[in-house]
């Protein structure tokens, strides 16, 4: 488990497809260590790609965040706050 204190911002480049053209594109999200790892577990169980998982948070339109980033970080927060009231 990773320690609060030794957190870091860390820059990631990801391919979003914008769901008007279904065109890919490029974009950079700057997610804490902490977070990378729980979507890199999430994506795992899923079986999808951090591309496809990001994709889907960013065109949700449920999400009302307004940034890319803040779409991404509540649907991983919205991942494991879902398991947790399952259990």
């Amino acid at each position: 488990m990773l320690s609060i204190e030794h957190q870091t911002l860390i820059n990631k480049n990801i391919s979003l497809v914008n769901p008007d053209t279904g065109e890919k594109h490029r974009t950079s999200i700057r997610l804490e260590e902490i977070e990378w790892s729980a979507l890199k577990e999430i994506c795992r169980q899923r079986g999808m790609s951090l591309n496809e998982f990001c994709s889907a948070a960013d065109k949700d339109m449920q999400r009302r965040e307004h940034s890319r980033t803040s779409r991404i970080r509540t649907a991983i927060l919205d991942h494991y706050f879902r398991q947790v009231l399952r259990n």
